[in-house]
This record gives structure tokens, sequence and C-alpha cells, in this order.
């Protein structure tokens, strides 16, 4: 109980502060009951938490700071677990339902086939999705979602790892300091203004050089690939930099070029921080949404005839959240749901997989088991 409390209020602790710190954190609780079951008495009980809180920064700032930062750090935590527990449970009727239906294409008399049986992977019909007449199979947006994610993976990794690359071996001081903070402003640029410009400028490119008539994969693809260059590049600069300065001199003093010391020392070197920022960028690419659903917009979710043709386009996972959500009925918000659940597990789990391979890549560099 002891170390408890010194963590929390400090070592040095006096019966001021223990009483400022038991104060706030009364009325923070009381504040969360109240929103909780009597959301009519929150507000008050709210600002009484403010103003005991105040009042405590003011005399006792250091253990009133110590409690801010850890009812951050739990409230960060709750409101994951919160967002994850309703996801999932707002799936859950659906996959009840449906079950692995929701993997498999519909026929006319009512069977299902497996997207991955040779025979039916070519075009399905307009039931693969149709609310009204009952049938919910993702597959066509899943097979949209790994398209527009493989050609956006294609255009910022590549690209991101060039950039990466002038930025920590060639560019000098100056040049460094006006180009990393000009890649990292790309992010900053909302999405949707990603998807107009994509779908005014390089619709009407790939209509007239293509002889295309619409949205298409490459066209969404490709703009995603844009976005996710920022994280890309950031990710892969930041890993390079890390790279000891050692390794390259000695190579340089052996008589290896510059740009052989790149190829053989820094991006060997620090190839798994690359693999992470590659990672993180198609995470991106797989969560994005509005630009995907400026470019696609309201198409139907049914599989392109063939596969392959990347000027074709159908909904991804995201657009069709974005697309139906509003006029959607409640059985086709809960299947909706289950789209979101594979896009959350999918993102988290390759966010997970790149901060291992960073933490990996640190541990590398700095010599430690």
């Amino acid at each position: 109980m002891t170390d408890v409390t010194g963590g929390l209020i400090g070592a040095d602790a006096d019966d001021g502060s223990v009483l400022a710190v038991a104060a706030s954190a009364l009325t923070l609780v009381a504040a969360i009951a109240t929103f909780l079951f009597r959301p009519g008495l929150a507000v008050p009980v709210l600002v009484a938490f403010l103003v005991v809180t105040a009042v405590g920064w003011v005399t006792y700032q250091a253990a009133v700071a110590r409690l801010l930062t850890l009812v951050a750090t739990i409230l960060t935590v709750l409101t994951v677990l919160f967002i994850t527990l309703f996801l999932f449970a707002s799936a859950l009727p659906a996959f009840r339902e449906h079950g692995l239906g929701l993997l498999a294409i519909p026929v006319e008399n009512g069977d299902e086939r497996w997207f991955f049986w040779l025979q039916h992977v070519l075009p399905g019909t307009d039931a693969i999705w149709n609310p009204r007449g009952g049938a919910y199979s993702l597959i066509p947006s899943i097979w949209g979602t790994v398209v527009v994610t493989t050609i956006a993976g294609l255009v910022a990794g590549p690209l991101g790892l060039l950039g990466a690359l002038f930025i920590a071996e060639i560019a000098s001081d100056g040049v460094r300091e006006v180009v990393k903070p000009g890649v990292e402003v790309l992010a900053g640029i909302p999405s949707i203004v990603y998807g107009f410009i994509g779908f005014q400028v390089l619709n009407e490119f790939v209509q007239q050089s293509f002889l295309d008539d619409g949205a298409s994969f490459f066209i969404a693809g490709l703009v995603v690939g844009v976005m996710a260059l920022p994280t890309v590049v950031s990710v892969a600069e930041d890993a390079l930099s890390s790279v000891p300065d050692a390794m390259g001199d000695g190579a340089v003093a052996m008589g290896a070029t510059e740009w052989q010391k790149m190829k053989s020392i820094s991006i060997p070197a620090a190839f798994s921080g690359i693999s992470a920022a590659v990672i993180l960028g198609l995470g991106r690419a797989v969560g994005e949404t509005m630009a995907v659903a400026a470019i696609i917009g309201a198409l139907s979710a049914n599989l392109s005839a063939p596969l392959f043709d990347l000027f074709e386009a159908n909904t991804t996972l995201t657009s069709l959240i974005a697309v139906n959500y509003g006029s959607a009925s409640e059985s086709t918000v809960d299947v909706l749901f289950v789209s979101g659940v594979m896009l959350f597990v999918v993102v988290a789990s390759m966010s997970i997989v790149a901060q291992y391979i960073e933490r990996r890549m640190q541990t590398k560099l700095q010599g430690d088991t």
C-alpha cells in the first residue's frame, strides 16, 4: 500500500497532498458514476472535480499532476477497451445470423460458393450484396480492400524508401530541414481532399489516356499510396538515421561509394525499421475511408470481371461502411460492424507487428541481447 501511495503522490507526500489527491480522485469517480447512472447530475459534479483539481494544482501541483497523468492513462486504456467491446458486441448478431456465409458468394438457388473455388472466382451475381434480399457477402469489399492496399503498397513502399534514403543519406542539413517537414505536411492534408483531387484530376487523366469510363482501383490505390507516403518516409528515415555512422564510415574508408554504402550497409542494417515503416503505411492504406469513398463512390458491391482488372472498381470495407451506414437497416448495420471488426483486427495486428519489428531493430543496433 505504501508503494502504491508513493507512486501516486510521491515519496515525500504530506497530509495536505494526500488530501488533495483523494479529493480529486473521489470527485472524479463521482463524476464518472453520475455520467453513467444519473447523466443529469454529471455537469455539476464534473465542475466540482475541476474546481477541486484546480485548487489542488495550485497548492500541491506535483501530487495532482501525478494523479492526472494516471487518470489520463487509465481513461485512454478504458476508451480503447470500450470501443473494442462495443465493436465486437455490435458485430456479434451478424456473426450469429450469417456465420461464415459472410465470406461466401451466394448464387441464385440460395447455395453458397466459396471465393477460392476456382470455377467460382470470376464475377458473381447481383445477389452478392443485396440487403433487401438478405444477401450480405463481404467478399467483394474484402477483395477491393486487398487490391487497393496492394497498389498503395507498390506506390508508397519504393517511393517512401527512396525518399527516406535521400533525407537520411544524401540531403544536406539545410535541404533536410526543408524536405522532411514538407513531406510530413502531406499527413496533415484531409483525406477527403486527397480523394477529391484524385477524382477530379487522376480520374479524368485515366479516362482520357486509358479510355476508361469511371473510377477504378488504380486511381484509389494511387491516391491512398500517396497518403501513406509520409508515414513510410518518416519511419524509414528514423530507422536509417539510427544506423551508427561508424558502419557507413568504415565502408567508405575501404573504398565503397556512397551508393554502395547505402545499398550494402544502411538498408540491410535498417531493414527491420524499413519493414515496419511499410507495414504502418499499409495499415494507413487499409483503414483509409474518405479518399476511397470519394473516388469509388456508391458502387455496387460486386466482384470485378476479371478480378485482376485494375480499371474496374467496387467497394472496399471502409467505403462500404461510409456509403451504407446512413440509410442501413438494423441487420445491415450489424454486418457493417463485422466489416469494422475485420478492419480493426487487421490494422491492429499490423501496428503490433510493426512495433515489434521496430523494437527488434533498436535492440539489434544498440547491441542488446
